[in-house]
C-alpha cells in the first residue's frame, strides 16, 4: 500500500526547499499576495504584508520591508547591488527600478517611473560603449518622498525627505528635503 501522506510531506518538503532559497521567510507568521506571472530570482526577501501585482518581476539581491505595494508590469532588478524599499512604499505599474538603490518609508512612486542607478562607461572613443562596463554611484530616496508620473532619476542623485519631483521631470542632480522639482532637467519649483 502506498503511503499517500508521505509522499505529499516529501512533495511540499521539496517545494518550499526551493522556495526558502527564492523567498526569505524571516517570520513564521506571514502575509503576502503574489499575482499572477509574478517572477521573483534571486536574493529576494520580503517582510510582512508584501503585495506585488500581476506581470511584476524582481530579480537579484532585493529588499521589500512591510507594506510595500507593488503595482502590475513594474520591474525590480539588481546584479551586483543590492535594492532596498522601506516600509509602506508603493511603486505604481510600468516603473523600473534598476541598480544600486535605497528607497526610503512611505515613498509614492507614481505610474511610469524610471530610477536607474548605474550608467555605462563611455570614456574610450575606440571601443564600443557596451564593452566597457557599466558603473555605479547608486541613489538614495528619503523618507516620505513623491515622484510624479513618468518622472526618471539618474546614478549618483541623493532625494530629501518629502520632497516632491514632479510628473515627467529628469533628475540629474540631489534634491534637498521638503523642496518640490520639476523640467527637465529638474530644476527648484518651490519649497514645501
Amino acid at each position: 500500500m502506498v503511503n499517500i501522506n508521505y509522499y505529499f510531506k516529501m512533495g511540499l518538503r521539496y517545494i518550499l526547499s526551493h522556495f526558502k532559497n527564492l523567498i526569505y521567510f524571516k517570520y513564521k507568521y506571514r502575509k503576502l499576495f503574489l499575482g499572477r506571472n509574478v517572477l521573483l530570482k534571486g536574493n529576494v526577501k520580503l517582510d510582512n504584508d508584501v503585495i506585488i501585482f500581476d506581470n511584476s518581476k524582481i530579480f537579484g539581491n532585493c529588499k521589500l520591508s512591510k507594506k510595500v505595494r507593488v503595482s502590475e508590469n513594474v520591474e525590480i532588478r539588481t546584479t551586483y547591488t543590492e535594492i532596498f524599499i522601506g516600509e509602506g512604499t508603493t511603486v505604481n505599474r510600468n516603473s523600473m527600478i534598476i541598480g544600486k538603490i535605497n528607497i526610503g518609508k512611505y515613498c509614492l512612486i507614481a505610474p511610469n517611473v524610471v530610477i536607474v542607478g548605474s550608467n555605462h562607461n563611455f570614456d574610450d572613443k575606440n571601443e564600443l560603449i557596451r564593452k566597457q562596463g557599466v558603473s555605479s554611484r547608486g541613489i538614495t530616496i528619503g523618507d516620505d518622498v513623491w515622484i510624479g508620473a513618468n518622472a526618471t532619476i539618474t546614478d549618483g542623485v541623493n532625494i530629501g525627505k518629502g520632497a516632491i519631483i514632479a510628473a515627467g521631470a529628469v533628475v540629474t542632480k540631489n534634491v534637498e528635503e521638503y523642496t518640490i522639482v520639476g523640467g527637465v532637467p529638474a530644476k527648484f519649483i518651490s519649497k514645501r
